[in-house]
């Protein structure tokens, strides 16, 4: 896994770096070529093997890079404050204006004003006649309009105050410009840390981060303004000291491979698992069909579907691979000795409703000791009425709650403007508050467990925003618990369910874009990936 870190680590990290000898104006030089050399391959995108324009039959990337030509008629504004983020902002300037870009610098301050690595960096700008104007006595819309490609170098990840005044007219008319907009480090506005919008944030097509991964970039805020992101190196290892625990860590390809156990070659439905859902009521039965399946495609060798007996009798016309068992007058605890002490998973919740029956269903499914995924109306059951249930029986050790944003609020009795606003706060707030491993959807997912830091996945794509995708990832996630030996490896299996959605999604638009997606795709999809990570 990736580390991920907050402001304050990346500040210490840079100050241990300076402190073994690295300057820190080799680090931003280091940190604006780098940049400098992604703009211009979005400037002038090249072909494999294309030759410099010049007709040299010598070609490559570095002798494209070298081409003081090779940017000849890009418009690029840099938008520069007055600290280090500026600084950055003044060697990107340099380096494109190297290759040939008409560069225009735009300053919140004076230059007599910067101090340190960003004075240095302003004064080798200068020194190949790129000059800095002040921000607020130029006409900046009207460079903000004439621009192909807008640099946002203004305020970095130390932000912490609300952007007011001039500097949010400056945002507001980036953000409706045309320009393609990059943002160095962060997108100006966005807390590093938190993901929190500061009044007004940049919203950039690429953002171009240095050294780790922000916190803030990682949670739906982050997502919708920094949208692209890429890591450039600073021209330093980037292996953390021993006294910078990461916040959280970004879940990659490779740790989902590793997570993801091969199946015997002496295999039977039994070896490979129970699944018992407690789905759908009149009403949403949708739920009590997408679920199970889910858990099939997952893996799960069998997998038997507890509903109300209207729901039971309309699925048992379609139903070929799924068991039904339908409540009757003997209750959730007739399904509790016949199911859910033989059940190597469970799911309850989805599409169940807020019936007396479903709360039944409900207590009945948290006792019953198994790995267990709490999705939908059982979220909300605890969210409510449950609360005195919960916290006398406190079955958190073996489930898997999985809010949306709104449920995550209810949880923890907030708005969901403030889960937003620190997602990764939210998601160990909901571990420590219930004892249970917590998933917390979005863009951007979080998982988090007792004693664990959280982990973020970036599989997915937007075509994932269509209804029953997350009746679905519950049936994806019971088939991997049924292989969890013990509490402590729930959530490595929670991992790999969420990335195997996601990656399913992300194949589907390849495919066929980011919208039109159908639940029952999603997991019809999940066999496909699971054979590639194999």
């Amino acid at each position: 896994m990736r580390p991920v870190l907050s402001a304050e680590q990346m500040r210490a990290f840079d100050a241990q770096i300076i402190e073994a000898g690295v300057s820190g104006s080799i680090l931003m030089e280091n940190a604006g070529r780098g940049a400098a050399h992604l703009i211009g391959l979005k400037l002038r995108p090249r072909a494999l093997g294309q030759a410099p324009h010049t007709g040299s039959s010598v070609a490559g990337s570095c002798v494209r890079c070298a081409d003081e030509r090779s940017l000849a008629g890009a418009k690029v504004l840099v938008l520069a404050g007055s600290g280090n983020n500026g600084g950055d902002g003044f060697v990107v300037a340099r380096h494109l204006a190297a290759r040939g870009a008409a560069v225009s610098v735009l300053m919140t301050c004076p230059s007599e004003r910067l101090s340190g690595d960003a004075q240095l960096a302003f004064l080798a700008m200068e020194a190949i006649n790129v000059r800095g104007i002040s921000l607020f006595e130029a006409d900046f819309r009207a460079h903000i309009a004439d621009a192909d490609c807008i640099v946002d170098a203004l305020l970095g990840t130390g932000a912490e105050r609300e952007v007011t005044g001039a500097l949010r007219e400056v945002i507001d008319c980036v953000n409706s410009s045309a320009a393609y907009v990059v943002a160095l480090d962060i997108p100006s506005g966005l807390h590093a840390t938190t993901g929190a919008v500061l009044g007004a944030s940049v919203r950039a097509q690429h953002t171009v981060t240095f050294a780790h991964l922000k916190q803030g970039l990682l949670t739906t805020y982050g997502h919708e303004h920094a949208v692209n992101i890429t890591l450039s190196h600073i021209g330093v290892p980037s292996a953390l000291p021993a006294e910078i625990d990461p916040v959280a860590w970004l879940l990659e390809e490779r740790d989902v491979r590793a997570r993801l156990p091969a199946r015997a070659a002496t295999s039977h439905k039994g070896s490979a698992g129970r699944v018992v859902v407690v789905a759908g009521s009149p009403g949403a039965i949708g739920a009590a069909r997408l679920t199970p399946r889910a858990a099939l495609r997952g893996g799960a060798g069998l997998v038997t579907i507890c509903s109300d007996a209207e729901v039971i009798s309309k699925l048992e016309e379609e139903t070929a691979e799924v068991m039904t068992h339908a409540w009757t007058s003997d209750g959730p605890a007739a399904a509790e000795e016949l199911l859910f002490s033989r059940a190597d998973a469970l799911i309850v919740g989805p599409g169940l409703g807020q019936s007396e029956w479903a709360h039944a269903a409900i207590r009945s499914v948290l006792l019953a000791g198994r790995p267990t995924v709490v999705d939908a109306d059982a979220l909300r059951f605890i969210a409510t009425t449950g609360r005195a249930f919960w916290r006398e029986h406190q079955p958190g050790a073996w489930c898997v709650l999985t809010p949306h944003p709104a449920e995550a609020a209810a949880l923890l009795s907030v708005s969901t403007s403030a889960i937003e606003a620190d997602r990764f706060g939210a998601v160990q707030e909901l571990t420590s508050n219930y004892g249970a491993t917590v998933l917390l959807k979005g863009s951007r997912p979080l998982m988090c467990a007792p004693g664990r830091a959280p982990v973020v996945s970036a599989f997915g794509s937007p075509a994932l925003a269509t209804g029953g995708s997350g009746d679905v990832l519950c049936g994806i996630l019971a088939a991997q618990l049924v292989g969890a030996p013990g509490i402590s490896t729930i959530f490595d299996r929670l991992l790999v369910a969420v990335a195997l959605q996601g990656q399913a999604a992300e194949l589907w638009t390849q495919e066929n874009g980011d919208r039109g997606l159908l639940a029952s795709e999603i997991g019809d999809l999940v066999p496909r990936v699971m054979a590639r990570w194999g």
